[in-house]
């Protein structure tokens, strides 16, 4: 595990963060895989309920209403069935703490929660890959329900930072790494630092909304003359 500074005073909390094979043996796939993404809905599989007037043959096909959605590319598709709000949204780096709450309560982040655990990564071909550096965060509960990890080890503690703070301690931290002296992101886009130059960006998702899985990561853009 590594701690991670995020916060104000002369001893800020600090977010921890587990290895990228944690829970320290395979599994079916590992929650510290950042190319894997978990589907949208509640997938609480309750006992079918039937009723004395339904046809059997029909049960099978009666739309389960608890289950997860399919995997969708189309945008409109993509809304989540059992939840009004989540998505994916990308901004500026000028963008501001305040500005950013008011984004994580319209897509109804569980923004108060402390019991998660976090995954970072950074990219091995920013090119290719369209980002710098993942964090991925995601309930206990979810470890359990998307990796059956409670049976590989024990949850992590309680983390000492909201879900929020530790958003914004990432949106903090990326800017000191990327926005300091030297052109730190010159060419990570392909930019040739003149006509087209890399500047700093981020986007936020909510991976499930339900079980409270999201993902935050630096990016680059470029401005063009």
């Amino acid at each position: 595990m590594t701690e991670e500074g995020s916060g104000n005073g002369s001893s800020p909390p600090k977010l921890v963060t587990l290895p990228p094979d944690w829970p320290g043996r395979e599994l079916p796939i590992m929650p510290g895989d950042f190319t894997k993404y978990v589907p949208q809905g509640l997938g609480l599989g309750p006992p079918l309920i039937v009723r004395p007037w339904d046809n059997p043959a029909e049960l099978l096909s009666r739309p389960n209403f608890y289950g997860f959605d399919a995997p969708q590319s189309d945008p409109v598709r993509a809304g989540p069935s059992n939840l009004a709000a989540g998505g994916v949204i990308y901004f500026d780096d000028g963008t501001d703490d305040q500005t950013v709450r008011a984004m994580l309560g319209v897509m109804e982040v569980q923004t108060l929660r402390r019991d998660f655990a976090a995954f970072r990564a950074d990219a091995k071909d920013t090119r290719r890959e369209r980002f710098l550096s993942q964090l991925r965060i995601m309930s206990k509960v979810a470890l359990g329900q998307f990796f059956g990890a409670e049976e590989q080890a024990a949850p992590p503690g309680d983390q000492a930072l909201t879900i929020e703070e530790a958003v914004l301690g990432f949106l903090k931290d990326e800017r000191a790494r990327w926005n300091g002296s030297g052109s730190q992101l010159s060419g990570t886009l392909g930019g040739d630092g003149d006509w087209a130059k890399e500047s700093l960006a981020f986007g936020f998702m909510v991976e499930n909304g339900y079980w409270g899985v999201y993902r935050v990561w630096s990016r680059p853009w470029l401005v063009t003359k």
